[in-house]
């Protein structure tokens, strides 16, 4: 199949490099990520390992990795040109994500050095030959889907100054047009994608210098949700890697990654398999063995089942794991029937939800703010859903990926979609996707207060004010979300501190418009605290709440009486001193924030009548397991934050709040007095 794009860039586009030597020629494997302190891709490791496992190609060719964080930007990139003799192929793993960055280092590499051929591949650019070579018509090479097998072929085309044409599975550039060959079939076999663990190509300095390891032990996925590659573009049986192989590289690896770094299953639905309990026991062996503590991490089965119970109860026990996902999107009948995903049964959720609070395991739910049919109205049921039953929501926008169903022309006509190419966190400029911001169910308007109420939300439900708020809730009957959006209120116009209120009048703007974002403002407020530039608003608000004991305690009267007043003038009756005794254990939680913010360790007293206590309790606010038999008609205790958290950053902290993984009430440490006089 071919076709022309009109273009003058691609004169040398085509042409093979001329040897020099008899040396081996240098293939640079590259790619910009997001996360901080990761020095390991599997991507480009299966490339390599597939690659110099053919002793052709491994003879022939000198294969260097290169992972990169994005933040350094321009600079970044030409000290990596730097460093670089003239390559014979530089070959790039392209995310939505690093899009921009790579395509920008592969026109650097093409304007240095013409004869070198640039291959790019990854799932934001598979299939999107007409696209991505009109944006960037200096790339030689397009690969299609799983990439080990095709890289390998490609090389060896190279090498022999061979036709193209008879590589499947790819586009590529010849006489001024995109050819695009037949698809190459699946790899059926996982065992012709060749370990990079158990093979030379990381050694034991680079896994352990790496904060993420990112592992597969299987690949595919059987749904086909509309908003998603994985299962979406593929729909794909479920194939698996040998099991006495996963046991062998988490043997290596896990004896060499530092002490809580990070080991992200990258299954898109670990739990699914029975054998995957085997694969959990087996981690907890090994960190037993090598005495690591790790946060393990992954996308849990959609389809979530007592399998995935018992695994994440058996790392959860083992100190392993932080919070597990119960996979939701939405809880609308109509959004789940457009997206696809009406047999990703949600009637068992709060039975799971419940069976995890019983056992202190913490959960969060993933939910997506903008998916066709989502009205503001559906998508506040949601989370009120998943707020009434004691559960984390995470919200996120929907993203535009490129092969979904939802990127279809069709469908975008159908729905209306209406979107904007901006940064899908609003505060990170490196991260911009399409985002759908408007659809035949949601204004534009509405999706401004839709992301505006995440801010809210997270802050004041899952930090601030937790307790307050679940005691208002169940006391008055008035909806979680409903007093979420009052402290947005209060926020906007009645918070006595400016910088809070400034900070929080530009997040409406902002998304509103990108380009108003106020940086300056943020630093102001937040000062050098930014760790990770993720959600920054929400980390000024955190950091300027908790700042002192007297600002945290004057911002939560406040906002106490706010919400005292307007339901009072709706007509609630409301007990304000169950409600203020609640607030004690808010206003403790706090000390954890302060001890990240400010390096120090302090106590705080609460104390909360039975009635509130029991609220908590059985609501999952604070830990089940906490003994209160021997209290007195009121509950008192004190509490403190772990030492560790004085080098804790808060910033990184707050994000796992964010995120669903960090919980004050469970990170703190408690002391209840094992008699207590009865208070009347």
């Amino acid at each position: 199949m071919t076709s022309t794009i009109d273009t003058s860039y691609v004169a040398n586009a085509g042409k093979q490099p001329t040897p020099t030597s008899d040396s081996r020629k240098t293939v640079q494997l590259v790619e910009f990520t997001a996360m901080q302190g990761v020095r390991y891709s599997v991507t480009l490791g299966y490339l390599k390992a597939t690659a110099i496992a053919d002793p052709a190609l491994d003879a022939a060719c000198d294969f260097r990795i290169s992972v990169r964080e994005q933040s350094g930007g321009e600079q970044a990139t030409k000290e990596l040109l730097d460093t670089w003799d003239e390559p014979f192929v530089v070959a790039l793993t392209v995310f939505f994500w690093n899009r921009a960055q790579s395509l920008e280092l592969a026109r650097q590499v093409k304007e240095r050095w013409p004869n070198c051929r640039v291959v790019v591949g990854g799932n934001d650019v598979s299939y999107q030959q007409e696209p991505l070579f009109a944006e960037a018509p200096w790339l030689d090479v397009l690969v299609h889907g799983e990439g080990e097998l095709r890289f390998r072929d490609l090389l060896h085309t190279f090498l022999a100054d061979g036709d193209l044409a008879e590589v499947a599975g790819i586009s590529y550039w010849s006489d001024g047009a995109v050819v695009t060959t037949l698809d190459a079939p699946r790899i059926t076999d996982l065992e012709q994608v060749v370990s990079p663990i158990l093979t030379p190509v990381y050694s034991d300095e680079e896994i352990t210098g790496s904060s993420m390891i990112v592992y597969e032990t299987n690949r595919g996925c059987p749904y086909g949700c509309a908003f998603c590659y994985w299962g979406g573009a593929t729909n794909s049986k479920v194939r698996q890697f040998e099991l006495e192989r996963i046991f062998a590289e988490l043997d290596r690896l896990i004896r060499l990654m530092p002490m809580d770094a990070t080991l992200f299953i990258a299954d898109a639905n670990f739990g699914i398999l029975a054998r995957d309990r085997e694969i959990a026991e087996r981690i907890v062996e090994l960190c037993r063995r090598y005495d690591k503590r790790l946060i393990i991490s992954t996308n849990w089965a959609k389809n979530s089942n007592d399998r995935i119970v018992e695994i994440a109860s058996m790392l959860h026990a083992a100190d392993l794991t932080g919070a597990i996902t119960l996979s939701a999107q939405s809880f609308d009948a109509d959004v789940l029937k457009i997206a696809n995903r009406a047999n990703i049964r949600t009637n068992h959720y709060r039975r799971l939800l419940s069976r995890f609070r019983e056992l202190d395991v913490p959960t969060y739910t993933d939910l997506i703010w903008g998916l066709p049919g989502e009205t503001f109205a559906s998508y506040l049921n949601g989370i009120e859903e998943v707020l009434s039953a004691g559960g984390s929501p995470v919200i996120y926008p929907l993203l535009l990926l490129n092969n979904t169903e939802y990127s279809r022309e069709a469908f975008k006509d159908e729905h209306a979609l209406k979107t904007r190419w901006m940064p899908a966190d609003i505060t990170n400029p490196e991260l911009v996707a399409d985002v759908v911001v408007g659809h035949s169910a949601m204004t534009t308007e509405e999706w401004v207060r839709g992301m505006e109420f995440r801010v809210s939300m997270t802050l004041f439900q899952k930090i601030l004010m937790r307790c307050a708020l679940r005691v208002l809730h169940s006391t008055t009957g008035v909806r979680m979300v409903e007093l979420c959006q009052q402290l947005w209120t209060f926020m906007l116009d009645d918070c006595a501190d400016p910088f809070m209120r400034a900070v929080a009048r530009d997040v409406a703007a902002v998304y509103r418009d990108p380009s108003t974002l106020d940086m300056a403002l943020l630093r102001t407020v937040i000062g050098n605290q930014v760790v990770v530039p993720e959600e920054v608003h929400y980390q000024a608000l955190l950091c300027r709440a908790v700042r002192s004991e007297r600002a945290t305690a004057d911002l939560l009267n406040a906002a106490v009486d706010h919400l005292c007043n307007w339901l009072a003038d709706s007509g609630f009756e409301v007990d304000r001193v169950l409600v203020d005794s609640a607030l004690t254990v808010d206003l403790a939680a706090t000390t954890i924030m302060r001890a990240s913010l400010r390096g120090e360790l302090v106590e705080a007293e609460f104390a909360v009548p039975r009635r509130g206590w029991d609220m908590l309790v059985e609501a999952g606010d604070v830990p089940s397991s906490l003994d209160t038999s021997n209290q007195g008609r009121v509950v008192r205790g004190t509490v403190w934050a772990p030492p560790r958290w004085v080098d804790y950053p808060i910033s990184v902290y707050a994000l796992s709040i964010w995120h669903g993984t960090g919980r004050p009430l469970y990170d703190l440490l408690f002391a209840l007095p094992d008699r207590l006089p009865a208070v009347a």
